[in-house]
């Protein structure tokens, strides 16, 4: 395999977001319905965390993105069950002690969705592109990245089922319990990684020995990068003030992205492009990690379909017009 600058090792990067990954999936099934299969053959290499981990398995899986936002839009509510939100101080005190000693959701009904996507018993040998997922495993206290065996040596990962990758990638503190996988305990790789661009990058210059400007890469968000507060929430913020509105996350997630962002600029130029969208203040009411309402569906679908559908033949064009060398090894 030779990767020049006429014909890059190409990377799709996949952000995490909790709910608002339907956006990056709704992107995805535009740019999937404009090329006509599916948008895994159109690159070396995929990366996800969290919820865009679930959809970087279903893109290595070759699962048509109208499954994926099909399933999301009919299950969220499963896995997110809609609750009135506690406006009061008592209020808010009363919702985060009832979750004092468990997670908000159970993680039952993100496993099913899963498993209507990609067969539980399908293992990361059964996949049909590279991929790699980011997770923290909270046994060993190291971040990990479980990966397809799309390298020779890497033979730790490709007898571990899909699902449970999936499900440890995802596993946010607070909202699942975390996730079992070999012996070991994991929590979401969004900890670390919620973009996980620069590893990719990492991967593909490390790994591979791609030279830097042989390298291009497409970021797709959840709608999450530019999360600020108010000055009306004031300047001492304690648990309840900070838990309030999922505060703490989106603050981490939405930092983190927008640092990952600069970053690859200054590396990739123009070989790195993020794909992502601004709501509207009156849509940003709507959203949140762990809202999946009729409102927030109906936003999350309009943003993604307008943001790749505007772009396809301009600036996605590269990206949906290459052909990838990056092959697997199969395990045994």
């Amino acid at each position: 395999m030779s990767w020049t600058k006429d014909r890059p090792f190409q990377a799709l990067a996949l952000t995490g977001g909790g709910y608002r990954g339907l956006f990056t999936a709704r992107a995805l099934q535009e740019m999937e319905d404009h090329v006509g299969e599916p948008i895994g053959r159109r690159f070396d290499l995929s990366y996800g965390t969290s919820i865009g981990g679930i959809i970087a398995l279903a893109v290595a899986f070759e699962v048509p993105m109208q499954k994926v936002v099909q399933a999301f839009e009919k299950s969220g509510e499963r896995i997110f069950p809609p609750r009135e939100k506690p406006t009061t101080r008592i209020g808010k005190g009363w919702d985060i002690a009832k979750h004092w000693n468990r997670p908000r959701y159970r993680s039952q009904a993100l496993r099913e969705v899963i498993t209507s996507l990609i067969p539980e018993e399908a293992t990361l040998n059964d996949a049909k592109h590279a991929v790699g997922i980011p997770a923290v495993n909270v046994t060993s206290g190291r971040p990990q990245v479980f990966k397809t065996r799309h390298k020779a040596e890497w033979t730790r990962d490709w007898k571990y089922r899909a699902v449970d990758v999936a499900l440890a990638t995802s596993a946010a503190p607070t909202f699942f319990e975390l996730a079992e996988l070999d012996g070991h305990r994991y929590a979401d790789g969004g900890l670390y990684a919620n973009a996980p661009d620069l590893l990719a990058l990492h991967e593909a210059e490390h790994f591979f020995s791609v030279p830097s400007d042989a390298v291009r890469i497409l970021s797709v968000g959840t709608t999450t990068n530019m999360y600020s507060l108010s000055f009306e929430s004031g300047c001492e913020l304690g648990i309840q003030g900070w838990m309030d509105d999922n505060r703490l996350f989106s603050v981490t997630i939405s930092s983190q992205q927008q640092l990952v962002d600069q970053l690859m600029q200054h590396k990739l130029g123009d070989r790195y492009f993020r794909l992502d969208a601004l709501p509207s203040n009156e849509q940003a009411k709507d959203l949140g990690l762990d809202v999946a309402t009729g409102a927030a569906r109906r936003t999350l679908l309009a943003l993604g379909k307008k943001a790749a559908s505007d772009i396809l033949n301009t600036k996605l064009a590269p990206f949906l017009e290459h052909e990838p060398q990056l092959t697997l090894v199969r395990g045994g």
